[in-house]
């Protein structure tokens, strides 16, 4: 009796390992070229008169807030290449190759405090994503416990006046 259920654990152990080299590898989306004349045609960040003030939050399954408490929030202008990675990354949840270094000296970065709250200040007009990656560790049950990393990323499109202050709640 022993033996056949060593027997069928094989089997199973066997066929499983056979289905997991079928599935498809998700390959990373390549990145388009940076399109930096697009960029040099932007106002610079801290140079208009406009206040963004939120809060980037998840929601457990039961309901729990997971604030981005010592979170990066970006403020991105939409251009092609933001554009880029919220339709070919960010919506169909696909991996996306690093960007391009020069990218982030077009972005506002800023820390979420204890609450997941953030400024930013001097915000030229335009139209931008707010991003968050809001990520924790949970105890994963069974015979033998272990830290589990889960979350995600919190996105919003905003456009943004002279002189205007927008409040936003940054969640899914």
């Amino acid at each position: 009796m022993k033996t056949v259920k060593y027997a069928i654990s094989l089997l199973v152990v066997g066929v499983i390992l056979t289905l997991s080299g079928c599935m498809p590898y998700m390959q990373k989306v390549e990145r388009m070229p940076f399109p930096e004349e697009e960029y040099l045609a932007l106002p610079k960040m801290g140079t208009g008169t406009a206040t963004i003030r939120g809060q980037a939050f998840l929601k457990t399954r039961s309901g729990d807030v997971k604030y981005a408490a010592g979170t990066e929030i970006f403020l991105m202008p939409v251009t092609s290449y933001s554009n880029q990675w919220y339709y070919d990354s960010y919506l169909p949840s696909k991996p996306m190759a690093k960007y391009d270094s020069r990218y982030r000296t077009y972005i506002g970065i800023t820390i979420g405090d204890g609450e997941g709250r953030f400024e930013f200040l001097k915000v030229p007009a335009g139209d931008y994503y707010l991003s968050a990656k809001i990520i924790w560790e949970y105890v994963s049950g069974g015979r033998y416990p272990t830290l589990t990393l889960t979350g995600g990323v919190a996105v919003k499109k905003i456009s943004v006046e002279d002189g205007q202050e927008i409040k936003v709640i940054l969640t899914r």
